[in-house]
């Protein structure tokens, strides 16, 4: 995993962690492309489209993080190719046996914890948007793609899960972007005092020898 994200080659900051988050995020993405085909075939559907549409998703991840900097789209366009997993690991597992469907659902929750590590609410208010546009828009045209059973209720009640778990995400994110700000700062101040201790102390010792100068010149 450290050669995934790399080593942090100086101390750490919310921009080497936002970094770290988005080459850990390629590696996820491109892991979603073997895990998709291995569900849809233990479900006895078909697997090359789900597959090369993840492998699409990942591929233009790749290039984006290569390509754009770091920021809202960049962040954005992670939680939609990560959303997209669950979505895809939901449609290919559908008449399974054993109703496994149901429970790819929780992937949905691990990549909104897993979007966390951008210290930004955003990327996971729209990893959600995503998830609850797609629940209620297939409840309505082909329930059985999302739920075994069909059921507004339980599209309901899975919104209720994705508001709790984002509430405390949200705030978690708040919480250690403003922990950075105030070790910014600390850093920014403690650097300012060291600056100004060595100017003083290089003026004394200006002081000094000009005084010792005059001394020996008399």
């Amino acid at each position: 995993m450290q050669a995934i994200i790399g080593r942090a080659a100086g101390p750490l900051t919310l921009t080497s962690v936002r970094a770290s988050a988005t080459r850990l995020y390629t590696a996820i993405a491109w892991l979603h492309v073997p895990a998709v085909a291995i569900v849809a075939i233990s479900s006895g559907n078909a697997w090359l489209v789900p597959t090369l549409a993840l492998a699409i998703l990942a591929l233009g991840f790749t290039v984006a993080s290569r390509v754009l900097r770091d920021g809202f789209w960049l962040r954005s366009l992670a939680a939609i190719v990560l959303t997209a997993a669950p979505i895809a690991f939901v449609y290919v597992s559908r008449g399974a046996a054993g109703g496994w469907q149901i429970d790819y659902h929780m992937y949905f929750f691990a990549i909104f914890a897993m979007l966390i590590g951008y210290v930004d609410w955003r990327p996971i208010a729209v990893a959600a948007a995503l998830t609850a546009g797609h629940h209620l828009l297939l409840d309505l045209i082909d329930p059985t793609a999302v739920f075994p059973e069909e059921g507004l209720d339980r599209v309901a009640l899975h919104a209720l899960c994705v508001v709790a778990e984002c509430s405390v995400l949200f705030w978690a994110c708040r919480t250690i972007a403003q922990l950075f700000g105030r070790v910014d700062e600390l850093i920014d101040i403690t650097a300012t005092a060291t600056a100004e201790a060595i100017m003083a102390e290089q003026e004394e010792k200006a002081l000094l020898r000009a005084q010792l100068a005059k001394l020996s010149a008399n």
